[in-house]
């Protein structure tokens, strides 16, 4: 057997070790905070330094950002630089209880603070926006103020139109309970669904003003009783999900204490009531303004979401009426709910990646 050319060998390991040392150099993995009105914003920073910027928005509203980090790391942080942003009173941004200032236009005017930022510190980056659920809606609201600072924006399980995911699922519930009530013939039981359906007319009727509880009950309670998740298809993601919830290194890879993540739970609930309990923003509806949108936009979604309407992304896409047919794509994932990077991984990712390299060459 022939021997490898000492030289050629020695140039190899020589060209390894300096690709390796270049891809060190290029990493980053760090902390700061961004002032905005009457608070400070939590941001970890991590991924190629000399790549695209991507800002990640969480969902919620009232959630955090670090964790996403852990199912990124693999998929693209190689490729791109990461700003994972803790909104208004979430996640590691200060505790903030000004229910004034917990609102939409303060959250689009905390973002463009945050953007201004860090194209302030990377002049020579342009600047994406991914946002899962209300993470989706933030963007979307951001693009309509302020697009010409984004280069693409991908809008993962996000909605436009808040009242038509209350009414989907409210006539999905109000169908399966119907259902089982024909079918019992137990009193016990035919007196829940009676009262289920009672309920969901209640909501129906209601100025959703004060939505928080209600919305508990739609998204949580009753479809434990109905038999549908409305978070969640992929059972075995869903498995994964709540093993990972059981795991410390889940949580110390994300930067949490499991005090901290304690308090980023309760940080959690108090802006999310805020929220849900305006009608402004459940009563949102932007579909009419996205046609002002010009730049490349990714519209995803699970064909089973329940959270926000199974034909949400359908609407957003056929709202975009701005943008060329070339710089817009729309992926529906079968079997996948609302959590589309762990129920659809592959699929999800794939289809990220694919966008955001085809408009940041």
């Amino acid at each position: 057997m022939k021997r490898p050319d000492h030289k050629i060998f020695l140039l190899f390991i020589t060209s390894l070790l300096l690709f390796i040392s270049c891809n060190q150099e290029n990493k980053i993995d760090e902390e700061f905070y961004i002032p905005v009105a009457n608070s400070q914003l939590y941001v970890r920073l991590i991924g190629n330094k000399s790549k695209p910027l991507i800002i990640n928005l969480h969902g919620g509203p009232g959630g955090f950002s670090s964790f996403d980090h852990i199912f990124n790391k693999n998929h693209l942080e190689k490729d791109y630089l990461i700003a994972y942003l803790d909104q208004r009173g979430g996640g590691k941004s200060k505790t903030f209880t000004d229910t004034t200032m917990l609102n939409m236009p303060q959250f689009v005017e905390d973002l463009d603070v945050v953007v201004d930022s860090l194209q302030h510190r990377f002049e020579d980056k342009k600047i994406n926006l991914i946002g899962s659920s209300w993470g989706g809606t933030l963007g979307l609201l951001y693009m309509i103020e302020h697009q010409d600072k984004i280069n693409s924006f991908a809008c993962v399980s996000g909605k436009a139109d808040g009242i038509y995911p209350i009414k989907a699922i409210i006539n999905h519930e109000r169908k399966l309970a119907l259902n089982f009530l024909n079918n019992s013939n137990d009193s016990i039981t035919s007196s829940r669904y009676h009262e289920i359906l009672e309920k969901l007319t209640e909501i129906e009727e209601s100025n959703l003003n004060y939505f928080f509880d209600d919305m508990n009950l739609i998204k949580h309670e009753f479809p434990k009783e109905l038999g549908f998740n409305a978070y969640w298809k992929n059972t075995e993601a869903l498995k994964l999900a709540e093993e990972l919830g059981k795991d410390s290194t889940y949580f110390a890879d994300a930067g949490y204490t499991k005090e901290e993540f304690d308090l980023a739970m309760d940080k959690f609930e108090y802006v999310n009531r805020v929220f849900r309990n305006s009608s402004d923003y459940n009563r949102m509806n932007i579909i009419n303004d996205l046609q002002v949108i010009n730049k490349p936009i990714l519209v995803m979604q699970g064909k089973e979401d329940y959270v926000i309407g199974k034909k949400q992304a359908e609407m957003i896409y056929a709202a975009l009426k701005g943008i060329p047919e070339n710089k817009k794509e729309l992926k529906i994932i079968p079997n996948a709910a609302h959590n589309l990077n762990l129920e659809a991984e592959k699929d999800y990712y794939d289809t990220i990646k694919s966008f955001f390299d085809k408009h940041n060459k």
